[in-house]
């Protein structure tokens, strides 16, 4: 249904970061795998709290949520794309991140 959607209306490529990013919690959320790689992107390219709390929170929590046993490439995408784009980020932003991560990992 989430990859219909995007095959639809393209989502995933909006240029409208509001409609993006709904959509890539969605498909975290679904588990979607196939949208990661535009998550990631995302992640590395925007850097107001705005758009990255979500994505991270979403991330951080695994998926389908904690406790089903499959959040862990979701929590390991996060702490990767975090490593790399940290530098990136405002410093408030750095620590509401890594307050997000010690939340959920």
């Amino acid at each position: 249904m989430i990859s219909a959607l995007d095959a639809r209306y393209r989502l995933a490529e909006s240029k409208d970061y509001e409609v993006k990013v709904a959509f890539l919690q969605l498909a975290i959320s679904a588990r979607c795998r196939e949208f990661y790689g535009e998550v990631e992107k995302t992640l590395k390219e925007v850097v107001r709290m705005k758009y990255l709390r979500p994505l991270y929170t979403a991330l951080a929590q695994g998926g389908l949520g904690p406790g089903t046993g499959k959040e862990e490439e979701e929590k390991t995408l996060a702490k990767r794309v975090f490593t790399e784009a940290r530098d990136s980020y405002h410093p408030i932003a750095q620590r509401v991140v890594e307050s997000i991560l010690a939340k959920h990992l």
